[in-house]
């Protein structure tokens, strides 16, 4: 996992050292020595929870005072400032390490290293154990920890641990006075045990905040979930599995065949080296990363350099190592599994996979999570299996590990992951929040639209999106529309604006087929999306095909998530609304209900679904920038009547009679002016559009105004750098928008 052939990376290679020059060390991991923290201080510091009784501090007796010196030594570095590079490495022997094959380990030492500080409740600790014959200080030294780093030593005490048979643990390496051939066998979960005592009974610490493991060290992630759950507030496995793949069982038996030799003679030894090195090199990277990175011309001279498993001592430690990946697999002794893990409680689970990994095959976490609901992070590239290493993709797993860990800081909401994917040859991406705890039920799903110069998380920010799905038990998926910076009206020198928009076939065809424009001469000039390479006066969304993008992600979501299919909704607000209306008349047969906030269709242009889809309609009185009675804004902009536009989607649907009044609770408490055709096809459909009197071109009930509608969750924050960050909701009283919407919508299944 660790950057750089200079140091053992995951499945026990290390890094080739980057002929470009990338891989350095991090400027803020300089730092001075560890610190010691004298005894006397110790008894003003209640980390230990040796010296706090009843709320008090204090040394009531002799063996008080025994107490303090014996917990001075054990916890100095419980209370030492925020992480050191270098820190020491520790060892404590548990005498003898039971094993699953009946064997133990005798005796059992565990070796670690430790960083950060622990808070005063004891809530921060931070498991990481260490990946296929890597070590606690490889942590550090390739930034999967240290102050902003993965696992950020600023905010977390962090326990770096080395796996048995890593060379620093007990190992067939240091068991005796030469390599031991007859070194136990043992498994993934004996290492979690280990590690469980170590945490326990050793550091004497009663939960972990969470466990963050690579490769192998995932593999113990998944283990810890199935063995501690309780014991552990998150996990992130990150490019591991949950079981061995069989893609990965043939090549591990490749590497199994050439470490399980005699290696008795030099000529073994060499040999055993060679083929590792070799299938280390067409399995950690791609063929187009080895050919493009590392060919400079002498490859003979290039095979040596990659070279670092020789001599017995190491092939013996990497073959026992080897011997529990090829065992690993999560599901094994633990009967019916849906059961078991039904039986596991709420889980909090990150999972971050690289597409193009060739070592550890990334499908058997899509699996998981379909059963437990989590979210798998994909992320595309070339790097293979080192993914997350500095020089690859280590900026973009940092950033979704860091949210999740940092979830109750102001990060990601726990459930919300981030996806992206390609459609028309360009990267597009999405949101996906799952309320956590539910498992495998399909569940209703909610596509929400953001509206012109939004972001998804901004969408989800500002009117607490998540909270609700979580709430009422639907999906919630977000996708993000076309994004640029442009600038408004004819100044070159205005300050550009970030603009985000949805291709709804309207906007960019005018006039309509009828003649109507939908817009004046003396309009605001809106800016144009470079995609469309020019626009005529009054065109102004994305020339991108979203309704083929949207079309894809609802397809992937269904197939990667449990997904109600009768219940998949829609809810469009501003530019979202007239593409989500879009999307409906294109698809009517793909969605329950559908709900338009905001905007209408611009004259001529209005559409239908063609068969019965019930549509809920939201427009404000006071609304400047969409209007709703169909004349021009004073920015000289043109959409259709909130009348007209009832009247056109009801006509289409088969409606009959006129339009009357409508009214619920929420309505009559708000003061909306609502009327519903009623007299349709299908069960209880109804086609309702509400007049709010006293809203503007916004969302009322819902909207938190001090939240910028254009924020990113860190989930989001990479391919938004330059924009505000989305703080936690308030909203002064009782919110009512969403759960409006949502009472329309949930009476309906697709039928």
């Amino acid at each position: 996992m660790a950057p750089g052939l200079l140091g053992p990376g995951p499945g026990g290679f290390a890094h080739f050292p980057d002929v470009r020059g990338r891989h350095k060390s991090r400027p803020d991991c300089i730092a001075a020595g560890f610190l010691t923290l004298a005894c006397s201080r110790l008894v003003d510091v209640s980390v230990s929870g040796a010296f706090t009784e009843g709320g008090r501090t204090g040394v009531k007796n002799w063996l008080g005072v025994a107490r303090i010196f014996g917990f001075c030594l054990l916890f100095q570095v419980f209370s030492s400032h925020a992480a050191e590079p270098g820190a020491q490495a520790q060892s404590v022997s548990l005498d003898s390490c039971p094993l699953e094959s009946g064997e133990a380990i005798a005796p059992c030492n565990i070796s670690y290293r430790l960083y950060g500080k622990l808070n005063s409740d004891r809530s921060n600790a931070v498991l990481v154990p260490s990946w296929h014959n890597g070590t606690s200080a490889d942590q550090e030294k390739y930034n999967y920890l240290g102050p902003g780093a993965m696992v950020d030593t600023d905010k977390y005490f962090v326990i770096a641990v080395d796996a048995f048979g890593n060379g620093e643990s007990s190992s067939p390496s240091n068991q005796g006075e030469s390599p031991d051939r007859s070194f136990p066998e043992f498994t993934i979960r004996d290492m979690v045990h280990s590690q469980y005592r170590l945490l326990t009974e050793h550091l004497q610490l009663d939960r972990l905040h969470a466990v963050v493991g690579a490769s192998m060290g995932g593999y113990q992630t998944y283990e810890w979930m199935m063995l501690y759950p309780g014991y552990v507030d998150r996990f992130v496995a990150i490019e591991a599995s949950p079981w061995v793949s069989y893609y990965d069982y043939v090549q591990r038996r490749a590497i199994g065949a050439v470490l399980e030799r005699s290696l008795d003679t030099e000529e073994e030894l060499q040999f055993a080296s060679d083929m590792v090195t070799a299938l280390d090199a067409v399995t950690l990277w791609t063929p187009d990363y080895v050919n493009r990175e590392f060919d400079d011309g002498d490859h003979a001279a290039r095979f040596e350099s990659m070279r670092r498993h020789q001599g017995l001592a190491k092939l013996l430690d990497r073959a026992s190592q080897a011997r529990a990946n090829m065992n690993h697999d999560i599901r094994r002794g633990r009967g019916d599994f849906a059961e078991y893990l039904g039986g596991l409680g709420q889980l909090n689970v990150l999972a971050v996979v690289y597409e193009e990994d060739l070592r550890v095959n990334p499908g058997p976490n899509y699996e998981l999570a379909a059963m437990m609901d989590f979210p798998v992070i994909t992320i595309k590239g070339d790097c293979g299996h080192m993914g997350p290493n500095l020089e690859c993709y280590q900026a973009q797993t940092e950033l979704h590990v860091q949210a999740f860990l940092d979830n109750d800081r102001g990060g990601d909401p726990v459930g919300l992951s981030r996806h992206i994917m390609e459609h028309d040859g360009v990267e597009r991406e999405y949101l996906v929040y799952r309320p956590p705890g539910t498992g495998g039920q399909a569940l209703p799903l909610v596509l929400a639209l953001h509206g012109y110069g939004t972001t998804a998380s901004g969408l989800a920010a500002i009117y607490d999106l998540p909270a609700h799905a979580r709430a009422h038990g639907y999906t919630l998926v977000i996708p993000q529309g076309s994004q640029f910076m442009g600038r408004f009206g004819d100044d070159p020198s205005s300050e550009p604006y970030f603009v985000t928009t949805w291709n709804d076939l309207a906007m960019n065809f005018t006039p309509a087929p009828s003649g109507e424009l939908h817009c004046t001469e003396d309009r605001l000039k809106y800016p144009c999306p470079p995609e469309c390479g020019s626009c005529n006066r009054c065109a102004w969304t994305s020339c991108y095909d979203d309704l083929g993008f949207l079309r894809q992600v609802l397809d992937q979501v269904e197939e990667e998530h449990s997904i109600d299919t009768g219940r998949v909704y829609i809810v469009g607000n501003s530019n979202g609304a007239t593409m989500g209306m879009r999307l409906a008349c294109s698809d009517p047969e793909r969605f329950a209900a559908v709900t338009s906030l905001i905007l209408q269709m611009p004259p001529g242009l209005e559409c239908h679904p063609g068969q019965s889809l019930p549509m809920f309609h939201l427009a404000g009185e006071q609304d400047d920038t969409g209007g709703f009675d169909g004349t021009p804004t004073s920015s000289g902009w043109i959409f259709s009547s909130i009348e007209r536009t009832q009247q056109v989607w009801a006509e289409g649907m088969g409606c009959r009679g006129e339009a009357s009044s409508w009214r619920t609770a929420i309505t009559d408490a708000q003061g909306l002016q609502c009327t519903a055709y009623t007299d349709c096809p299908g069960e209880q459909h109804e086609v309702v559009s509400c007049l709010d009197l006293a809203a503007g071109h916004e969302w009322r009930g819902q909207r938190d105004a001090d939240i910028a509608a254009n924020c990113v969750y860190p989930a989001q924050a990479d391919r938004f750098p330059q924009q505000p960050p989305c703080s936690s909701y308030h909203y002064d009283g009782e919110p009512w928008g969403m759960d409006m919407v949502w009472q329309f919508l949930s009476r309906y299944r697709k039928q």
